[in-house]
């Protein structure tokens, strides 16, 4: 078994930098729950079956991570990794990794897979390279998973590590996956204030707290209190009702430069703390107490998590044969909203179903011989990045920047058709940059081939939301402000036919 990560082996992912929180049930009830949460959460564009697998293997999957080391804490429905400092998540990452190069598993890091070689349908491997010597790698492989997360770095303003590009998602999809609902992207209200920890994720204690303080906390740049606005006092606060009714009042130009208030100065810190019955919460909180009740402070979206990507069914396989995928960079579980504390188990319940399915189909099949002009082929796109006869040569992180702000700018929570149109043009513009960018070093590499699976990956995203003509869950379209069960309670999938991304609209 070999497995490629782009950074040191467990460190520069999602996983590692998370809190450490899992939602899990053990009880039929509780999966019922859990069951009927997650699908509310996800506004009904949920993968039912896929949720069903969620809720009954969670608490199991979960509670089996202790015989490989990892320290746990069971909370009523929560399950949560006891770690030293934060991020907790290092706590989880790091013990997975150790019990994996114990058993043999080889690695290859500061590796980027950038082509899936597939012939009839079927994945042979895959090419790769060495981002500090540039130094190409044939893979060949009987079959291939991936976990590479998802596409929160398409903006400017995002909580994941600088690895996570979506590359995986657009490998899959040249190789024949399809892709779905790419226009749902989680956001969350993050502290943007100087000398203030970064901390999302803040839905939870906006709802902890927004009873405690007269007409809830976020102020916008008039004074009011807004939440009421939104009916969010009466409501139960998720991640899309609260970043939309935030995006909603910057609209109005009611924020304080893309930003409002959060203000808790009314409450003691003991009052913040004792807002939470979790231990999992009061120890996160109390770092941030003092400060909480002492300061207003400036929060802004920022992308966080992604709920489109590679279409799979209940045993993480795409339609490419020998082609499996888990985790973020997957698509159906949580529909338009994710639930929190359901991404870490997904990605264990998911992972192992993925492993074992891929291992399964690699007993029967056979390794497959890769010919030189499959890899000539493939090779090809890293070729004319080095060409050095080209007219003009254009830094490849500069193409990145560029659409980052592009989607930053008008794909955000709150969309229209009109700026969405604006994006297409734009990205448009940036495309006729590409066959420009131009690589001299080897660690440029790695740029020129994110920025080349970034663009497409940005256009699909939008070329998503501007389909999507209503307001669902992560996705608020100001020129269709409600939800339309009628003609949208259906899941928008991407698929490529004669090279070209086809959009098409399924029932869920």
């Amino acid at each position: 078994m070999l497995l490629i990560s782009k950074s040191k082996t467990g460190l520069a992912n999602c996983t590692a930098s998370a809190m450490g929180a899992f939602r899990v049930s053990q009880e039929v009830k509780e999966i019922e729950k859990h069951f009927r949460e997650t699908l509310e959460a996800g506004r009904f564009l949920n993968n039912s079956a896929l949720v069903r697998t969620l809720a009954a293997e969670g608490w199991h999957a979960v509670k089996e991570l202790e015989e490989f080391g990892v320290k746990l804490r069971f909370e009523k429905d929560r399950a949560s990794v006891i770690a030293e400092r934060p991020p907790a998540g290092i706590a989880l990452s790091r013990p997975l990794c150790n019990y994996a190069l114990n058993m043999g598993v080889k690695v290859l890091e500061k590796t980027i897979a950038f082509d899936l070689l597939v012939e009839e349908n079927k994945c042979l491997g895959a090419l790769a390279f060495k981002k500090d010597n540039g130094e190409i790698i044939i893979i060949s492989a009987k079959a291939v998973v991936i976990a590479s997360g998802g596409y929160a770095g398409l903006y400017v303003r995002n909580d994941n590590p600088p690895t996570i590009t979506g590359d995986g998602i657009v490998l899959a999809f040249k190789a024949g996956a399809e892709l779905q609902d790419l226009e749902f992207v989680q956001f969350q209200p993050m502290f943007i204030d100087a000398g203030v920890p970064r901390m999302p994720i803040l839905d939870w204690l906006i709802e902890a707290t927004k009873n405690l303080v007269s007409n809830g906390p976020l102020v916008n740049e008039k004074g009011e209190r807004f939440l009421e606005k939104y009916e969010l006092l009466a409501q139960k606060i998720l991640r899309d009702n609260l970043i939309v009714a935030i995006e909603r009042e910057i609209l109005d130009e009611k924020g304080y430069d893309d930003s409002v208030i959060f203000d808790l100065t009314s409450l003691s810190p003991e009052e913040i703390v004792g807002a939470f019955d979790l231990e999992f919460y009061k120890d996160l909180i109390r770092p941030f107490k003092q400060i909480l009740s002492t300061r207003k402070l400036h929060i802004a979206s920022s992308a966080h998590y992604t709920m489109g990507g590679i279409r799979v069914n209940e045993n993480c396989e795409t339609r490419v044969k020998g082609l499996y995928a888990a985790g973020e960079v997957t698509s159906g579980i949580h529909g338009a909203n994710r639930l929190g504390g359901n991404a870490l188990t997904e990605i264990i319940v998911f992972g192992a179903i993925a492993g074992r399915q891929a291992a399964e189909y690699a007993k029967s099949a056979r390794v497959s011989i890769i010919t030189e002009g499959q890899v000539k082929e493939g090779e090809k796109e890293i070729r004319e990045f080095r060409d050095k006869a080209k007219t003009k040569k254009i830094n490849p992180s500069i193409i990145k920047n560029d659409l980052k702000l592009i989607v930053s700018r008008f794909c955000r929570p709150v969309r229209s058709e009109r700026g969405l149109k604006l994006a297409q043009e734009k990205l448009k513009q940036i495309k006729t940059e590409i066959p420009f960018m131009f690589v001299g070093i080897p660690s440029q590499i790695r740029d020129a081939v994110e920025a080349n699976s970034m663009l497409l990956l940005a256009k699909l995203v939008v070329d998503s939301a501007l389909v999507r003509k209503e307001s669902r869950g992560s996705h608020f379209r100001v020129d269709y402000p409600k939800s339309d069960d009628k003609n949208w309670l259906k899941n928008i999938v991407i698929a490529l036919e004669n090279g070209k991304p086809k959009i098409r609209a399924e029932p869920v």
